[in-house]
């Protein structure tokens, strides 16, 4: 009788600390602790994003007070009179056909600012809820790890759903760890990435909007009462503009192309660069450590589980398959098998 325990021991031992891990994960423990020792990376995603959020919206103020300019240049009109050619003729002259160039790439920057803001307040909300959506993934990846482990105690009849049982345990831990570790680094990752690359840019890119915005304003336009002043303040600044548009398309363009790089590489070329190194690294450390293949659920792991729920006088019926290790059933020259 001892011997037999002694023996049991040790393959007691899974079992009860998945349970353990699992009661941690379902009372909350687990989740609270792993929370505290990620909580310097939160701290410091969290400041990069505010940092970023508050940078955009810096921008979006002067390209917003260009955009509205823009919009009023656009909707002006300027009449001439011909009266050197013919006494009666006149035309109308849209304001905005002049800025054309300057107000496309205008509105450009402020397209990107915009998707620039949802991005940076969508990575937000989602690293707010990481640890919420984490704990159900983890709870069911040791839910399916303890059933495996249990099952290793019967006969070697359930290798199939045992491994089975590993691969959706795998699944879910990976899904649990891209929420509580892959998501938070990928933004650490992005933020050390931007700081030692695009951060120079953004101070001459803050500075040339700066000063598109203070050459865009109108706020002596806003600030006059009169109809009629109002109507000579913004010809004095459609006059301006104009002047401005000759020369300053290559400075709005080279400013515009900046901002795009910024974020695009960002937005999209760290985030992505990052989180694709992460999930490598974890798939690559987590199936060896679990004794899975990087393959994915074959279609001879689901002809073995079939096999599995068969009855063992249908098993020993069925003839070998060719290609599982059975040589194939040898064929006279007519086609026929041979006797």
């Amino acid at each position: 009788m001892t011997l037999p325990l002694r023996n049991l021991a040790p393959q007691l031992l899974a079992p009860l600390l998945l349970a353990g891990l699992l009661l941690l994960t379902v009372t909350g423990l687990l989740t609270r602790c792993t929370a505290t020792l990620i909580a310097p990376v939160t701290r410091m995603n969290q400041a990069y994003l505010d940092a970023s959020i508050k940078d955009t919206a810096h921008l979006m103020i002067p390209v917003g007070a260009a955009k509205a300019a823009a919009d009023a240049v656009e909707g002006s009109t300027i009449n001439i009179e011909a009266g050197a050619v013919f006494a009666k003729a006149g035309m109308t002259i849209e304001a905005g056909d002049t800025l054309q160039p300057v107000l496309d790439f205008i509105n450009i920057a402020w397209k990107l600012l915009l998707l620039s803001m949802i991005y940076l307040v969508t990575a937000k909300s989602v690293l707010a809820g990481t640890g919420a959506v984490a704990a159900p993934l983890l709870t069911v990846a040791l839910c399916a790890f303890l059933a495996e482990r249990l099952a290793a105690l019967g006969t070697a009849r359930g290798q199939a759903l045992r491994q089975a049982l590993r691969r959706v345990g795998a699944l879910f831990l990976l899904g649990a760890l891209l929420f509580v570790l892959i998501i938070p680094l990928t933004v650490t990752g992005s933020a050390y990435l931007s700081r030692h690359t695009t951060e120079p840019m953004r101070e001459e890119v803050r500075a040339s909007f700066d000063k598109i915005g203070a050459t865009f304003s109108l706020d002596n336009f806003h600030e006059t009462t009169d109809l009629k002043d109002k109507a000579i303040v913004l010809k004095d600044k459609i006059v301006e503009l104009g002047r401005y548009s000759k020369t300053a398309v290559s400075e709005v363009s080279i400013a515009v192309c900046k901002l795009a790089a910024i974020k695009l590489l960002n937005g999209i070329v760290f985030p992505l660069a990052s989180f694709a190194f992460l999930v490598w690294l974890v798939r690559g450390c987590l199936c060896p450590a679990l004794g899975l293949s990087d393959r994915p659920l074959a279609q001879e792991d689901l002809q073995s589980l079939r096999n599995w729920f068969e009855p063992p006088r249908a098993r020993r019926a069925a003839p070998p398959q060719p290609g599982n290790g059975n040589p194939a059933p040898e064929t006279a020259p007519d086609g026929a098998p041979e006797a």
